[in-house]
């Protein structure tokens, strides 16, 4: 009899308890008495709830997708990774925060090979202006060694590089960086890509006396961030071999336009070449006009 008595006691423990667990297994609350759904978490600004198809709602009561936030004052946060595509798998995205780039970050979502970058403001793009309204260039090639240096305006038959310019623009998408250095007139590419390049110079008009090779050169100099130059592209534009008696002046200068393909660290620089039958050995250029007819402009393709 007592034996019996036992049992029914343990029944009477065991049936409600049996009835809590299926309860729980069916609903969880947390903060909350009576859960609707399988799994309810009460916080200050609202539920976060899982239905029973398994679609998480945050502060959604009724969950439209697999993940519903639609109705939160909040956000999605998405880190980096430097998982390759592959790994991370078709449908991945991450967010690369780049300040190398204008837009200062972007996202990019795997295509089961590769990440795909989305850029807001489009795709990143440099753009580099200036112009040219003083006569400072700077002599480094020349057959006489204490020629080079920094000099006032074009010596004849030397390699010159055009120094401080007026920088009128030195941009990465909208943001304004320092990829080229304005008393140098050297541009540094602060990523892999395809610059479109130009720039133009003109000297003060002059008499061109007889001569055969009258001649102009605009280079674009292409150096690595060790300093080896890896390519020249220049424009040659020659002129009369004689514009006649006095004051029959001609404007003389030139112009050459490139689209490189430039490493990250690669250095794009214009430097100039000229020789032509003047009267005296430096040439002035035409600073009339606040540098019109010495311009550069740098543009990422």
């Amino acid at each position: 009899m007592k034996k019996q008595n036992k049992i029914k006691n343990l029944l009477g423990i065991l049936i409600p308890l049996l009835s809590l667990i299926t309860q729980v297994k069916a609903q969880i609350g947390i903060g909350i008495q009576n859960p609707v759904n399988p799994l309810e978490i009460k916080t200050d600004a609202g539920n976060v709830i899982v239905d029973n198809t398994g679609k998480l709602g945050v502060l959604v009561p009724n969950p439209k997708v697999a993940i519903d936030l639609r109705n939160t004052n909040g956000s999605v946060a998405i880190g980096n990774t430097d998982k390759t595509a592959v790994q991370a798998g078709a449908g991945a995205l991450r967010y690369v925060a780049s300040p190398a780039i204008g837009v200062k970050g972007y996202l990019e979502f795997s295509d089961g090979t590769n990440w795909i970058s989305f850029f807001p403001k489009g795709k990143p793009r440099i753009i580099v202006m200036a112009s040219k309204t003083t006569q400072d260039t700077y002599v480094f090639e020349s057959a006489v060694p204490a020629e080079i240096g920094t000099k006032s305006g074009i010596v004849q038959r030397r390699s010159s590089y055009l120094t401080n310019w007026t920088e009128k623009l030195d941009s990465d998408s909208g943001v304004p960086t320092a990829n080229f250095d304005p008393a140098t007139g050297e541009f540094v590419a602060p990523r892999d890509g395809v610059y479109f390049a130009t720039f133009t110079f003109a000297l003060q008009s002059s008499q061109v006396n007889t001569g055969g090779n009258n001649q102009t050169e605009a280079i674009w100099e292409v150096r690595n961030p060790s300093g080896t130059i890896t390519q020249r592209v220049k424009t040659n534009n020659g002129y009369a071999s004689d514009t006649g008696a006095s004051p029959n002046a001609v404007p003389v200068g030139s112009a050459c336009t490139v689209s490189v393909y430039l490493n990250k660290g690669d250095k794009l620089r214009p430097f100039t070449w000229i020789t032509v039958g003047f009267d005296g050995t430096i040439s002035q250029f035409d600073t009339s006009g606040g540098g019109i007819y010495n311009a550069l402009t740098i543009v990422e393709q």
